[in-house]
């Protein structure tokens, strides 16, 4: 049998600027146990790219540079498009947030995303119903993506040797104004807002559980102040865009994992 091939993603780090003034606070939400990838754990919403997140109406998003993001993330235009709609729509799915606007142009808000059928849709998604295409539902109310509203943060991809494998490009963006995140009903349990350094104290205090590739993104994003200098950063090529994908060692018979840049091997 061969090695599991890794299977195209998309994760969403939604960030704020904390309301005490005190540096950053970024959603985290708590998956289900029962979840078939990181049960239990602290995780950015996101998920894998459908199919149909590839064949999205030109005319339900905007703000994009197919040729640019293609480049920036090892894929062809078709690709970078499901990429990006899988950003979008996993986000909305777990989190309640949807970067769009309506046809006036105007940001949708979570009023907006509390009528009956934005409800149902989002329960579709969660649900995995396979009868449930968003896209009729975005071009019945007229909504229209907001792809530019997202940057290129990082890149992970699941060690081999895994059961499940993920090629998972994360994406950096902002809570649009008007709307407040709520977690889903299906696969997460709970919601945080919380600073990075903490987020990373409680796992190391056994009070979370935080995967090794979301402790590397928390500690990244702690470097910065503000969401205005995470942003600038990206825009000027100063993140880590890396293709990275570790190794898993054992130590004393305990699986750990090994940064391809070196230094001493991690807890899962």
């Amino acid at each position: 049998m061969g090695e599991q091939r890794a299977v195209d993603a998309a994760t969403v780090v939604l960030v704020r600027d904390a309301v005490d003034g005190g540096g950053i606070e970024v959603l985290l939400l708590e998956r289900h146990l029962d979840s078939d990838f990181a049960g239990g754990a602290l995780v950015f919403p996101g998920g894998k790219v459908d199919e149909r997140d590839t064949q999205l109406d030109p005319a339900r998003w905007r703000g994009a540079d197919l040729d640019r993001w293609a480049a920036a993330m090892g894929t062809g235009r078709t690709g970078a498009l499901g990429l990006l709609v899988a950003a979008v729509r996993e986000t909305f799915e777990e989190s309640g947030v949807l970067l769009a606007s309506r046809p006036d142009g105007s940001p949708v808000t979570s009023d907006d995303l509390a009528a009956d059928d934005a409800v149902e849709i989002r329960r579709g998604l969660a649900t995995r119903d396979e009868d449930v295409d968003w896209r009729l539902w975005l071009a019945a109310n007229g909504y229209v993506l907001e792809l530019g509203e997202l940057g290129l943060w990082s890149w992970w991809v699941t060690p081999e040797g895994q059961k499940r494998r993920f090629d998972t490009r994360f994406l950096l963006a902002t809570v649009p104004p008007g709307q407040v995140a709520q977690h889903d009903a299906q696969e997460i349990t709970a919601m945080r807002w919380t600073r990075p350094a903490d987020a990373l104290r409680a796992q190391a205090a056994g009070e979370a559980t935080v995967i090794y590739p979301t402790r590397c993104n928390l500690a990244a994003l702690d470097r910065f102040r503000d969401v205005a200098s995470v942003q600038r950063a990206i825009a000027a090529g100063e993140v880590d865009q890396r293709r990275i994908q570790p190794t898993v060692v054992k130590m004393d018979g305990r699986a750990m994992v090994q940064h391809p840049d070196g230094g001493p091997p991690e807890p899962v």
